[in-house]
């Protein structure tokens, strides 16, 4: 059954790409002999495909909910004590349990996926990963137990916001230089892409 419906698919799959082609060839055919042209039209076309438009922006009052900072660290450091003490019978109990069992419990969720070797891999690494989470743990309630001022210091210097759009904002930027020059050199740049796109629509016709 698979095998046949895989004949099928494959053909159609490939025709339609052709096809695809083909009609991007005729669309850039047409632009290629507007530019070529000086037509007004085409022109401003371009001018108004060249303009930037904010996702950010649009999609903002949508994020901003996910996105703004939500501190909880004054709510819970109300009760120290409990807390750690929480977090410290909760660490302790994930170790007595995974002490019970062998990594082997974790390669199920590899192993569709991964070869054999590597799920038994990804599985101890797994396991050793929870393992040292749960010290991390024990370590975390026994700072808040003992000594939550000092928490309280490290949460102040690692409670920043970070932007990842400032770091990337020249990703961000748009550059129109190739624009500027095919605006300039019209004519040179719609006969190029004009007979570009022709050949490669008779080619692919051909093959089709």
């Amino acid at each position: 059954m698979y095998s046949i419906l895989g004949q099928v698919s494959y053909p159609v799959f490939i025709a339609c790409v052709f096809v695809f082609f083909i009609l991007a060839s005729i669309f850039s055919f047409i632009v290629g002999i507007g530019l070529a042209t000086h037509n007004a039209r085409m022109l401003r076309f371009f001018d108004f495909m060249n303009k930037r438009v904010s996702t950010r922006r649009l999609m903002k009052p949508l994020m901003k909910p996910l996105t703004q900072p939500h501190f909880i660290e004054p709510v819970l450091l109300k009760r120290p004590g409990i807390l750690g003490g929480g977090i410290i019978a909760g660490a302790i109990t994930s170790i007595l349990l995974l002490k019970q069992y062998d990594a082997i419990v974790f390669q199920p969720v590899f192993s569709g996926v991964f070869a054999i070797e590597t799920a038994d891999i990804l599985a101890e690494y797994t396991r050793a990963f929870l393992l040292i989470g749960n010290v991390l743990c024990i370590g975390l309630g026994a700072l808040l137990l003992l000594f939550p001022e000092k928490l309280q210091t490290i949460g102040r210097y690692t409670d920043k916001w970070l932007s990842l759009r400032q770091r990337t904002r020249v990703l961000h930027e748009p550059y129109f230089d190739i624009d500027r020059w095919v605006m300039s050199n019209a004519t040179l740049a719609g006969a190029t892409l004009s007979v570009l796109s022709l050949g490669l629509g008779i080619w692919m016709y051909i093959r089709l």
